[in-house]
């Protein structure tokens, strides 16, 4: 790994475990958070030179280095504006970016993988080391999921209008550091999950407000869309695969949402699943 102090250019991005800078017209930096534990982004470069194989716009990884103590993936620069930006500034869209969504997460479900972390593991595994998920809803959450089929798909786990960049060149899709194999269903109930319940990590009060009054709109045109595409899939299925994504949600801690998944697998939880 190159150690260095240059100097970056304005920042572009914000998210939870980074930020993204400008390095040059054809380059940026992710730059982590000194908290992201190292083996995370590890996974993310292993993750990033397997998808450059693949028929899938995501950004080509070209480095890495270290920044003041902090970690850098250095990627190929992407101009464009996220879905979710875009969706803000011209909601007669929303309908069409909605669809779109739908459209690219079908493509990357048409890839089977090997070597990717497996989703099931993770998933019960981060159920069961929750500590605010009381122990009726942890164990029915477990119970539901090990009843539901595993798989080799190519999962994003984490995709949603912020991680697609709309440029000239048509969609591309980025952050793929939570990328799995696992099923397509469990895919689509995270990104159900992210949709109903998720937090804006950025931007004021306004942007938030805007989010939420569209929010459900959004997520009934994507997750109906998706179901066209997938005859003989249903939107009971998907429900029955939020339950335990909603549950490994609550790991993540994020401010807002604890409460109303709480209420959400409580009221979507069969009384004895399986």
């Amino acid at each position: 790994m190159n150690t260095t102090n240059i100097p970056l250019g304005p920042i572009i991005a914000k998210g939870r475990t980074a930020e993204v800078f400008v390095m040059s017209d054809d380059r940026i930096i992710k730059l982590f958070h000194e908290w992201c534990p190292a083996r995370w982004i590890q996974r993310e470069i292993e993750i990033a030179k397997a998808l450059s194989s693949m028929p899938i716009p995501a950004p080509k990884i070209i480095d890495q280095l270290e920044i003041d103590g902090r970690t850098g993936i250095i990627y190929e620069r992407v101009n464009g504006t996220s879905m979710l930006k875009l969706a803000n500034t011209k909601p007669w869209l929303l309908f069409r970016f909605a669809r779109q969504l739908a459209e690219l997460h079908t493509e990357i479900h048409k890839h089977e993988v090997n070597g990717f972390p497996s989703q099931r593991t993770s998933l019960i595994e981060t159920i069961q080391r929750l500590k605010s998920l009381p122990p009726d809803l942890k164990s029915g959450s477990l119970r539901l999921l090990e009843r539901l089929p595993d798989g080799q798909t190519l999962c994003h786990f984490d995709f949603h209008p912020d991680q697609v960049l709309l440029t000239e060149n048509g969609p591309v899709i980025i952050d793929w550091m939570t990328a799995q194999q696992g099923h397509p269903h469990c895919d689509v109930a995270r990104t159900c999950v992210i949709l109903k319940f998720g937090q804006i990590p950025y931007g004021g009060r306004l942007m938030r407000t805007i989010v939420n009054i569209w929010r459900d709109f959004f997520l009934r045109a994507y997750l109906t869309r998706y179901l066209e595409l997938h005859p003989g899939l249903s939107r009971e299925e998907i429900v029955q695969w939020m339950i335990p994504v909603a549950a490994g949600r609550l790991d993540e801690e994020i401010p807002g949402e604890r409460e109303p998944i709480l209420r959400f697998i409580q009221s979507h939880l069969p009384a004895h699943p399986g």
